[in-house]
């Protein structure tokens, strides 16, 4: 006998019952899946510009500021709130191995869990790509990442925004984090450049084309029909792109399905842009206020290890101390130091140096902007300035080294030479006066053994010249062999209004609306003079920021900046802008960095450079025209209200801004207050203001 149709009914709604839960339980299960974020580490550059040193060992495990640079980008996966790290190493996979087994990255209190996949055949970064889609490891978006990144970005809203755009849209893939720089900040590679195209309002890339600067490039071609989809673009060239990338799990089964697919910039994100077929959609996020960069040259090398020093990576800095056993202090002046450091009484240790432990530094030694591993021996009358030494090196009486790199366990003979931009590799040994000539570099490692060579180390000396054909493959090898740290300033880019519409295409052509931001200025008689005062703005910044970081002169700074204007055709009031833009953004370095309180740093910038202002204010408009800067610019700073206040008392002081003139800003100046954040910032500057006009009432009176 059948059931009743009560118990029919009641079994249906059983069974929709558990349908309906096994639908949220996958819905919850998908949900949760989508939660977890994937790292994937590329050891390999896939690369020659470190050799020799990238002979032994892996470029990811070469030492920045006494720390691998491995660590900088497990830090950042770290902060990024990465929950798996998938390591793929190709060279030197056993050390990679063994180092990561033994780091705190594998104990149990790691904020992820670490997996090595060997990955020898691969000779690219495609090659890499599809061997992971082969193993089927990529469940989840991901980070792709290189494993020499130093990067602080908050990584939320980066997330956040790429997993929105994937819940509205399957076909965006890819979302690359891009630093915005001025054309000449130290660390934009001098041998690699970009044009992005972006979409102003949803920050879409719809065009990428490299720039090799010895083809002197000088226009660029867009379709026609990117015109007709996109109406607000920014064609871009400032931008550092230290390759940080969220990616859809279809990102991997792109390259299996292309196999031509190398590089993930000019094959891959050109490759997904120009086709037709594909309808995939990558889009980019800009960095203004955060570090980002990627140590892919010696170039970068030096600039990353200057940034890291100045305290710009905060809060990855050596007093960090990201290793267990470092013991880094901070002192004025920049200067770290590891305890059991040795210094001899009359040896100086000057600004933004780094000192390792066990170090011993002797009589009558002079080490500035340097970078001194642990258990060095540095003789006596030694000067090293703007070099990186690494461990266990012994360095003679009476050397000088400057802008070079010295590897682990070499030895530099009494009285020797380094020049700048000489990589003397692992173990050499450097004969007693010997000259090394600068951007030569020294080994003792060879495909083939080879015996050392008298004539470049010395009678007594071990090593000999590294001299590798195969580098010579590389466009830009000749760009990026000097590790001395010069900005590398691109060639202009001339892109003509043409270059933006075609016969048949006119009249989408005429509609859009295009912003060109590059990093040097067009030769393009048809650029906007809003373009030329970008352009200034950038380059004078850039300048400061490189003027004050080295700290040079102020005449020198001075004379750069008025070069640069007269260059420029620019106005004071941009000089102005650019040099206020530059001093607060140290300032507030120093604060958020917790290097000093808010009116030690304000006095501490404005004391060493408020000399620039001599230059730049000449009358009273001009002064109100300061405060005015000083004011808007702090509307966009941390405790901004107190930089302003403490920069205006302290400027009142040295007579750079009159009282009758700050009276005139605070009671009858209209631009004070013309909105909310004008107004708030000011609120503490205030009380000192009334002070002010009381003071000048009495003194009236009197």
């Amino acid at each position: 006998m059948g059931p009743k149709k009560g118990q029919q009914q009641n079994g249906k709604k059983q069974t929709a019952s558990a349908k309906q839960a096994a639908a949220q339980a996958s819905f919850t299960s998908e949900s949760h899946q989508d939660e977890r974020l994937q790292a994937i580490v590329l050891s390999d550059s896939y690369q020659n510009r470190f050799r020799p040193l990238t002979l032994e060992k892996p470029r990811c495990l070469l030492s920045l500021c006494n720390t691998p640079l491995i660590e900088y980008t497990f830090e950042f996966l770290a902060l990024a709130g990465v929950s798996e790290v998938i390591v793929v190493s190709c060279v030197h996979a056993d050390q990679i191995e063994e180092y990561i087994a033994n780091s705190r990255w594998s104990s149990a209190s790691s904020p992820f869990s670490v997996e090595t996949i060997l990955s020898p055949e691969s000779m690219s970064v495609g090659d890499a790509m599809r061997d992971l889609d082969a193993k089927g490891l990529i469940t989840s978006d991901f980070l792709l990442v290189s494993g020499d990144i130093v990067c602080n970005v908050p990584f939320e809203k980066v997330l956040a925004e790429h997993r929105e755009r994937r819940q509205k849209d399957k076909n965006a893939i890819m979302t690359m984090v891009l630093r915005e720089a001025s054309p000449l900040h130290r660390t934009r590679a001098r041998a690699e450049s970009a044009i992005f195209v972006l979409d102003e309002k949803t920050n879409q890339c719809v065009h990428y084309e490299e720039i090799k600067t010895r083809k002197h490039m000088k226009y660029i071609s867009l379709e026609p029909e990117i015109f007709g989809k996109h109406s607000d673009l920014a064609i871009r060239n400032d931008f550092i792109d230290c390759h940080i990338d969220i990616c859809s799990p279809d990102v991997p089964a792109l390259f299996t399905e292309n196999f031509d697919y190398s590089h993930i910039r000019k094959d891959f994100v050109h490759g997904i842009l120009t086709s037709d077929l594909l309808g995939k959609t990558i889009f980019a996020h800009v960095v203004t206020d955060h570090y980002a960069a990627r140590v892919r040259s010696l170039q970068t090398y030096d600039a990353v290890s200057k940034d890291v020093i100045s305290r710009y990576t905060y809060p990855i800095v050596p007093d960090s101390n990201l290793l267990e056993d470092q013991t880094f202090q901070y002192q004025r002046g920049h200067i770290y130091k590891e305890e059991d450091v040795v210094l001899a009484r009359t040896c100086r240790i000057e600004r933004c140096t780094v000192v390792g432990s066990g170090t011993v530094v002797s009589d009558g030694s002079v080490i500035i902007e340097s970078v001194i591993g642990r258990r060095c021996k540095i003789g006596k009358n030694v000067t090293i300035s703007g070099a990186y030494i690494w461990d266990d090196v012994v360095i003679k009486d009476n050397a000088v080294i400057r802008s070079a790199i010295v590897g682990n366990g070499a030895v530099i003979g009494e009285g020797c030479q380094i020049a700048p931009g000489a990589i003397v590799s692992y173990n050499v040994k450097i004969g007693n006066g010997v000259l090394v000539p600068g951007n030569s570099r020294l080994t003792k490692t060879a495909n083939v053994p080879r015996p050392s060579d008298s004539q470049v180390v010395g009678l007594d000396g071990d090593g000999f010249l590294y001299d590798d054909d195969s580098e010579e493959e590389d466009d830009d090898y000749e760009e990026v062999v000097n590790s001395s740290g010069l900005v590398y300033n691109m060639a202009s880019l001339n892109v003509s209004d043409v270059s933006f519409s075609s016969d048949t295409a006119n009249s989408a052509s005429q509609k859009v609306k295009t912003k060109r931001r590059f990093s040097t200025a067009s030769n393009n008689t048809a650029a906007s003079e809003d373009s030329d005062d970008e352009s200034f703005m950038r380059e004078a910044q850039s300048s400061l920021e490189r003027a004050i970081a080295e700290d040079h002169d102020t005449d020198i700074a001075a004379l750069e900046l008025g070069t640069l204007r007269l260059a420029k055709n620019a106005p004071f009031h941009e000089v102005r802008a650019a040099t206020i833009t530059a001093l607060m953004s140290r300032i507030s370095m120093l604060i958020n960095s917790n290097t000093m309180k808010v009116k030690p740093a304000v006095a501490s910038v404005l004391a060493r450079w408020s000399d620039l202002f001599k230059r730049q204010v000449f009358d009273d408009a001009d002064q109100i025209d300061l405060i005015l800067l000083i004011q808007r610019d702090c509307t966009r700073r941390l405790q901004g209200s107190a930089i302003l206040l403490h920069s205006l008392n302290f400027l009142y002081d040295q007579d750079t801004l009159d009282e009758e003139n700050i009276l005139r800003w605070w009671y009858k100046e209209p631009q004070r207050s013309e909105d909310a954040d004008m107004i708030k910032v000011g609120e503490l500057a205030q009380r000192w203001v009334e002070w002010l006009a009381t003071a000048e009432e009495e003194s009236d009176s009197e």
